[in-house]
């Protein structure tokens, strides 16, 4: 089973277009701040959390926007379970540099770049990332004991 969260209203639209073509029964869809509903998640209760292309809020005064933070990943990694997965692509280099050293200092996850995964969908915005001639960074952590 799934949940899909996102803000952007006609990204929950086409997804939900997208959900009844194939007439998948295993997603939820939540529109709304994924990090509202993070408040939600019992301790230990995800085994993967996945971020493909989050904004990357390039202007100084919007960096307080990112979703990976010290302070996010401090919250979400009680979410998973031991050995579940923190997964995440962008095709920003310093933030792909962000994600690598906020993920690697923290204590209980372990893990770096990785390669593109086969079962990562490409998303439009890889799309317009490889277009724009920008390289995909691909990271994968993983909760410790």
């Amino acid at each position: 089973d799934l949940i899909a969260a996102d803000v952007h209203t006609p990204g929950i639209a086409r997804l939900m277009v997208d959900i009844e073509s194939v007439g998948l029964s295993n997603l939820r869809v939540i529109h709304g701040d994924a990090l509202e509903f993070l408040n939600r998640l019992p301790t230990r209760s995800t085994d993967e959390i996945r971020i493909w292309f989050p904004d990357p809020w390039p202007k100084p005064k919007q960096r307080q926007r990112l979703i990976v933070t010290r302070a996010i990943v401090i919250r979400l990694v009680p979410c998973l379970v031991e050995g579940g997965r923190l997964r995440m692509a962008t095709d920003i280099v310093d933030y792909a540099e962000q994600m690598l050293d906020v993920c690697s200092s923290h204590p209980a996850l372990a893990g770096g770049v990785v390669d593109r995964p086969s079962d990562r969908p490409i998303t439009r915005f890889e799309r317009k990332g490889i277009d724009a001639g920008r390289v995909i960074t691909d990271l994968e952590f993983v909760r410790q004991t």
